[in-house]
């Protein structure tokens, strides 16, 4: 579906300007994608379901990447080589930007294309409402 591509192809090249890491590449921009039928249209990001490479699921765990993470010390319960359990201070969300209200990769590339694709969508469903009639006639 050509709307489809087109849609999808603009889509791609926001989402992939606004990432400035490799991480966000790999957590927004890889699962990023358009979706566009008679009846509905969506942008998607972030729907990667491969872990990376520390185990991060893009699919579920997206929030980080796109919204940001404050750090923080949190205990966690380890164990030793040889075998002793024991409880650890350790800084958790240090590969993540600061936290920010509104999103900063896909949140924002969907605000700058939004109405443009909305358009395009549009202008499909009356493509296709238009050919639909001149058939019938």
């Amino acid at each position: 579906m050509q709307t489809r591509q087109e849609i999808g192809g603009r889509w791609k090249t926001a989402v992939e300007s606004r990432a400035s890491t490799n991480m966000e590449r790999a957590i927004i921009v890889k699962g990023a994608r358009a979706r566009a039928g008679t009846d509905r249209f969506s942008l998607l990001a972030a729907t990667s379901r491969k872990p990376l490479r520390g185990g991060l699921v893009p699919a579920f765990e997206w929030a980080g990447g796109e919204f940001g993470a404050r750090s923080r010390q949190a205990e966690v319960r380890t164990r030793s080589r040889k075998g002793k359990a024991y409880t650890a201070k350790k800084w958790i969300n240090r590969q993540f930007k600061g936290r920010v209200k509104e999103g900063r990769i896909a949140y924002d590339a969907a605000s700058e294309i939004g109405t443009w694709a909305v358009a395009q969508w549009v202008q499909f469903i009356v493509d296709n409402y238009a050919k639909a009639g001149r058939k019938t006639n």
